[in-house]
């Protein structure tokens, strides 16, 4: 069979592989825009300390921001540290309490210096500590008084439980209640002591409370609350609970940060855009507990009310959320389906490049996928990510048209992608996309090779660079080209190695003031796309190069839809907003390079003579 009859026999089983694709986005994106209620909390341990600096009460000073909008509060459970300085306990190292005892002139107490010691001054103080912490602790009688002790330093810690009487005002206040449970080798009964009047759990630290031995508990206790998932913080044994739980994704930003950079106005903002294009919908606040922005007091009022007034602007209801349904299941048969015509995609690619070239670059997409994600449904959308973005510039006439077209089939392959690669875990982000790397690097390595191996067979590329002498122009341009992919891999993602310039940033905020702001790779790269489908006299490799170029844009476009937690009416929106934008900067960047390069030309004319 022809490469052409087997492009041709591709392109229909993708066409008849879309129905079903069609129905999995249909049902995720309905699913999507049901849910517009948020819940706004704040830390209890931060608003302390600036009630502290205040001199006001705790409670009082919560009263006055939920005047302004303010909705929950977020209370960690107790350590002996934080017992002792309520008052409810007395706590000492056992060096300490040996050094008292001399100094009284008894005989040191039989406890390592390193141990900790509490004892209670409020009946029943350490009774959740007592039960759940294990091994259990060694009693001993100290000038009097019972203490109970364990090896090691343990003050900042080890739970101890909630502050019942904490939790019951600040209900009563009216506050929705999230609830933080600590980790601690070898708790007993996790969960039992959870507060009925929590709605939502926010496991404190970088470990869910009964890691690693203990989850089932935490699970069982989890199922009638909500389960916060939090950005940028991997938590160990969340994977496992969340798979089990009504979960929920917060936002927060660490206090530190926060007093010292980020401004009422620009925190609004962060929140807002992770409430509309990441679905959160647990917004973590914290006061700002010091100076260097201005007045805390004024700057902790103007976030409260202005997310409030924001949240409210677009349409969003804050109230306490609700326990989400079972969550999106997709149908194996239609995945299935989807999964064809995936692969269907994957022969299209293949037909672009000579015959032998194609069945490798085909068995290397295939197999950097099994890589990635092994033989799951993840692999499948990583095979989607690396060929769709490539084959509407591999196979399309370069005509103006086969800008929009090769969107066009970055959006096929974006459907197809959603439709293989959605289910709960991976809409939770617990399962993030396999390979999301590779995305940004493979397609436009693809593409250059169907140029370069369209202008000349490989053995030929071969022998010219064997013998060609390197030229100082020719190694810096590769190094350059190597330079800008290398940048667009480290600078992925919410936290890159390198961040956006200041001029790029104010652009993201104007656009974001306008609209959903689009992905400043493809404003990048689809104007430079356009300017090689327009300039038709230029040679093969300029052109090429430029298309090179636009392929990270479409690439891009399926990046975006990789980000499963992200509406796909949001990232839909985006990838139409940018090429609008883009055809607009384009048809300028075109009339610029067709003024100047008469100009160019003159000039290396005369050099010449």
């Amino acid at each position: 069979m022809t490469p052409q009859r087997v492009a041709r026999l591709a392109a229909l089983i993708l066409a008849l592989s879309l129905p079903a694709a069609s129905v999995l986005v249909l049902q995720r994106a309905a699913g999507e825009g049901r849910d517009r209620t948020v819940a706004i909390v704040m830390d209890e341990l931060a608003l302390a300390e600036q009630a502290a600096l205040l001199g006001v009460s705790t409670l009082a000073l919560g009263l006055r921001y939920q005047a302004l909008g303010l909705s929950g509060i977020a209370i960690y459970e107790e350590t002996i540290e934080t017992l002792a300085r309520s008052g409810a306990v007395v706590a000492l190292l056992g060096r300490e309490a040996r050094a008292l005892a001399v100094a009284r002139g008894e005989l040191p107490p039989p406890v390592p210096g390193d141990a900790t010691l509490v004892s209670e001054v409020v009946a029943g103080a350490v009774a959740d500590l007592l039960a759940k912490n294990r091994p259990a602790a060694t009693a001993i009688e100290i000038g009097g008084r019972t203490w109970w002790w364990w090896p090691g330093e343990s003050l900042r810690t080890r739970p101890a439980g909630p502050d019942r009487a904490k939790v019951a005002a600040w209900a009563a206040a009216g506050f929705d209640i999230a609830y933080r449970p600590r980790n601690f080798p070898n708790l007993q009964g996790v969960g039992d002591d959870f507060p009925p009047e929590a709605r939502y759990l926010v496991h404190a630290g970088l470990q869910v409370a009964g890691h690693p031995l203990s989850l089932d508990a935490t699970v069982a206790a989890s199922q009638e609350r909500l389960t916060a998932l939090i950005e940028g913080t991997p938590q160990d044994g969340l994977r496992v609970v969340a798979r089990q739980v009504p979960t929920v994704r917060l936002l927060s930003f660490n206090q530190d940060y926060q007093n010292l950079r980020l401004q009422p106005g620009d925190l609004v903002e962060k929140y807002l855009l992770a409430a509309n294009e990441r679905h959160v919908r647990l917004l973590y606040l914290r006061p700002y507990t010091e100076e260097q922005l201005g007045d805390m007091v004024a700057n902790t009022e103007a976030l409260v009310a202005g997310l409030r007034e924001a949240l409210a602007r677009d349409g969003f209801v804050v109230a306490p959320l609700a326990p989400p349904d079972a969550g999106y299941r997709p149908p194996a048969a239609l995945r299935l389906a989807a999964g064809v015509g995936v692969l269907a995609g994957l022969v299209l690619l293949a037909t672009a490049l000579p015959a032998g070239w194609g069945v490798l670059a085909a068995l290397a997409v295939v197999g950097l996928g099994l890589l990635a994600a092994g033989p799951t449904w993840a692999a499948l959308a990583l095979v989607a990510a690396l060929v769709f973005p490539v084959i509407g510039f591999a196979l399309l006439p370069w005509r103006w048209w086969a800008l929009p077209a090769a969107t066009g089939l970055s959006l096929v392959g974006a459907a197809l992608l959603t439709a293989v690669g959605s289910d709960r875990a991976s809409m939770l982000a617990l399962e993030p996309f396999a390979g999301v790397g590779a995305t940004l690097v493979v397609p436009p390595v693809l593409l250059a090779a169907v140029v370069l191996l369209r202008e000349r067979p490989a053995a030929a590329w071969v022998r010219t660079a064997w013998r060609h002498p390197p030229r100082l122009g020719e190694v810096a341009v590769a190094l350059a080209v190597l330079g800008v992919l290398g940048l667009v891999v480290i600078r992925r993602g919410n936290f890159p190695i390198i961040g956006a310039s200041e001029v790029e940033l104010a652009l993201r905020g104007a656009l974001n003031e306008w609209f959903v702001r689009p992905r400043f790779k493809e404003l990048v790269g689809h104007p430079l796309a356009l300017l090689a489908l327009l300039q038709t006299r230029w040679p093969w490799w300029a052109r090429g190069g430029l298309l090179v170029a636009g392929v990270v844009a479409q690439a891009s476009v399926l990046n975006s839809f990789s980000h499963y937690h992200t509406p796909l009416v949001v990232s839909l929106q985006r990838t139409l907003i940018a090429l609008a934008l883009a055809a607009v900067a384009g048809l300028l960047l075109v009339a610029l390079a067709r003024a100047v390069e008469p100009r160019v030309r003159r000039w290396l004319s005369h050099g010449r003579a």
